[in-house]
């Protein structure tokens, strides 16, 4: 695992000054002595704005002041953040971060942060080599870690083996003569996207992670209280690279009784192990049934001074053709890279989703969406890719399924925590995912769309299936963004 700070956010001044004097060419031993005592830091920027609320001076002389005082700006950020409680002032340092050599497993509770943006190693368009992480649970344990790492390898095998199978198929079923295209590109990039599927959650990926300080603390105490000694690992590597630069604004990064024990308590006490498949893969499990006339509502009062209850009176006078006439005038200048109207966030819907772990990894990309994920497990099943199918290495993808389920089961009891490892991206868990309707366009615009991965869109499309049933005309936006124009 290597986790290295790559950036962060400092005043402009110190920047500028730093640009004058390399412009200068040969500094004198004045311009050193400054530069030895500037202090790259955010804490000046998170310190000079704390005080906005409470000083009158303009901003740019308070930075200054910041700039001048370090130690006095960070005695006032753990005042003001820790004593006093304002947490938001935090948010103005930023921290960019490089984590390379990480499970793919790990990545998961890595990249639930809601206010942190993540870019990852595609396993759609990067051909995966034979980099596996080792627990250090199984490190001990002789026995067991010779035959994960000896089932990670047969596995590795067969990603190559399908691989190999699926660009000939892949090739013959979309026909691009040159080799140089876009389009060649993405053809033989299926092959990659479906092979994957046999590859092991103990795969080794890189995150490219921004963030800033506030989500760092909080996101350091959750990997801390995970089971898994590779999250404990990756929380303390992050921790160890942002505080020298800020160590007036992460405090408390050990994890309370609270994030430790409460899941697990709950598990021992309600034990929940039958893995009861849900009746189908996306269900509707809640919406607001009158979700059109209150969206009516909601434009109304914004488009007026009138209250809620005196648009919704309104709108119970009004024909369909009225409220659709509205929603009509509400869309009529949308493009396909427009969000809709902030209205459409005042109905929420609810899902279980039965979904892959390739999949999820799309899913959960979503973040302001709320997502409570349940367990991974072998009784739930796996998805196949329908090419591994048609190329007649069904058999052969689910002898290693086979394979690695039995492994599960062996190690279950004894290292729980590290079970996951071995398991697969098309291994399933259920997920409970809540979204306003806005939210819930954006999701299909994306995942709905031709360029989307087949496992996604098909989940999306069936979530967008699902809420169209119920209304009368809000379903013509759930489309993918190819569409938006025909539809």
């Amino acid at each position: 695992m290597i986790v290295k700070l790559a950036g962060f956010n400092v005043d402009i001044e110190n920047i500028n000054y730093l640009n004058e004097l390399l412009k200068k060419g040969n500094l004198s031993s004045d311009d050193l002595d400054i530069l030895k005592k500037f202090n790259w830091t955010p804490e000046t920027i998170s310190a000079s704005y704390a005080r906005i609320s409470r000083d009158a001076r303009p901003i740019n002389e308070l930075r200054e002041e910041a700039r001048n005082e370090v130690e006095k700006a960070r005695k006032s950020n753990n005042l003001i953040i820790f004593t006093m409680g304002h947490s938001s002032i935090a948010e103005h340092a930023v921290f960019n971060i490089d984590i390379v050599n990480i499970s793919r497993l790990v990545a998961e509770p890595l990249e639930k942060s809601r206010l942190a943006s993540f870019t990852e190693k595609s396993q759609r368009y990067i051909k995966i080599g034979e980099d596996i992480y080792i627990p250090k649970e199984f490190q001990d344990d002789s026995k067991i870690l010779n035959e994960y790492k000896e089932i990670t390898k047969r596995l590795f095998i067969a990603y190559e083996t399908i691989h190999e199978k699926l660009v000939p198929y892949f090739k013959e079923k979309y026909p691009v003569t040159d080799e140089k295209s876009t389009q060649y590109r993405d053809v033989v990039n299926l092959a990659k996207e479906d092979a994957r599927y046999i590859l092991p959650l103990g795969i080794l990926t890189q995150v490219g992670m921004t963030a800033n300080a506030r989500t760092y603390e909080k996101l350091i105490r959750k990997l801390s209280s995970s089971d898994l000694s590779e999250a404990k690992e990756l929380g303390n590597a992050i921790y160890n690279e942002i505080k020298n630069y800020a160590p007036s604004l992460i405090k408390y990064t050990n994890p309370s009784l609270f994030e430790t024990e409460t899941y697990k308590e709950i598990k021992t006490k309600f034990n929940m192990e039958n893995d009861i498949l849900p009746e189908n893969e996306v269900e509707l499990i809640n919406y607001p049934k009158d979700f059109e006339d209150k969206l009516v509502t909601m434009l109304l009062m914004k488009s007026s001074n009138c209250s809620y209850n005196s648009a919704k009176k309104r709108v119970e006078t009004m024909s369909d053709n009225e409220k659709l006439s509205i929603f009509d005038l509400s869309i009529k200048y949308l493009n396909s890279y427009d969000s809709v109207l902030k209205e459409y966030e005042s109905g929420e819907f609810e899902f279980n989703i039965l979904i892959s772990a390739t999949a999820f990894a799309q899913l959960k990309r979503h973040r302001m969406a709320t997502m409570i994920d349940g367990e991974y497990s072998p009784k739930l099943g796996v998805v196949i890719p329908q090419s591994i199918i048609d190329v007649g290495l069904k058999d052969y993808f689910n002898e290693q399924i086979d394979i690695v389920n039995a492994f599960y089961d062996k190690i279950n009891k004894k290292y729980p925590s590290a079970r996951d490892y071995i398991l697969t991206n098309a291994h399933r868990k259920n997920v409970y995912f809540k979204c306003n309707f806005r939210e819930l366009v954006h999701l299909c615009r994306l995942r709905m769309d031709k360029h989307s991965q087949w496992d996604i869109r098909n989940i999306a499309t069936l979530m967008a299936n699902l809420v169209k049933e119920k209304y009368k005309f809000i379903g013509l936006l759930l489309v993918g963004k190819d569409s938006f124009k025909k539809d």
